[in-house]
């Protein structure tokens, strides 16, 4: 019987079993990512057809979205899902659109789990695509100021982001025709605490961002 219970426990810790273990580990990891995946695509297409007045609108739309979120899967790929550092991501996440140097960017190094990047990438593609279409990446004179700054520790610790767009045209009460509000307040969904709140100020927009961290 001894014999036997050490015949199981070596073939349990064997390379064969050790790497069968590994495989469905691997499995069991693509599986979640890719389930998580299909959830923001599912909830970018049905936000994308809702707000769109028109397919064509929408098929562009949808197609911009989606190639946001691939570049974000691209980052977050090369640091092998644990996550991505903001200051790449939000650089990644505007330049495809607009020169860099229509932007102030700076803040403290953070480091966002793979769940909170895939979002904020989504959020700075709206806010960026947005402001070329109606705020202060509309004209050639315009910016975007992006800063933020970590606050509290522990369970308590939050990232607080601001973008303030200056220089554009005037925005009128109610906002700018045609934001996607919705996506940016339901795009962070993970705590409670989370939120998304966006100020339609004459001098430009302001969004700020106030998003639990892990510790």
């Amino acid at each position: 019987m001894a014999r036997s219970l050490e015949l199981c426990k070596s073939a349990s810790t064997s390379p064969t079993a050790n790497a069968a273990k590994s495989n469905a580990n691997c499995c069991n990891e693509l599986n979640h990512r890719v389930k998580n995946t299909l959830a923001v695509v599912q909830s970018i297409a049905g936000q994308t057809i809702r707000n769109a007045t028109s397919l064509s609108e929408a098929g562009k739309m949808l197609s911009s979205r989606l190639v946001s979120l691939a570049k974000a899967h691209d980052l977050l790929t090369q640091r092998n899902w644990s996550g991505a550092d903001l200051n790449d991501l939000v650089l990644a996440s505007v330049t495809p659109h607009a020169p860099v140097e229509r932007f102030q960017i700076g803040g403290e190094t953070v480091w966002l789990p793979s769940n909170i990047a895939l979002s904020a990438a989504l959020a700075f593609h709206e806010l960026t695509t947005n402001a070329i279409k109606y705020g202060s990446l509309s004209n050639a004179t315009g910016s975007v100021s992006i800063h933020w700054k970590l606050v509290g520790k522990g369970q308590h610790r939050r990232l607080e982001l601001e973008w303030r767009e200056v220089g554009g045209p005037p925005v009128g009460p109610g906002g700018r025709k045609g934001f996607g509000t919705q996506l940016l307040e339901r795009v962070f969904d993970f705590n409670k605490s989370d939120r998304v709140v966006l100020n339609f100020e004459k001098s430009g927009l302001i969004c700020e961002f106030r998003l639990t961290l892990p510790h």
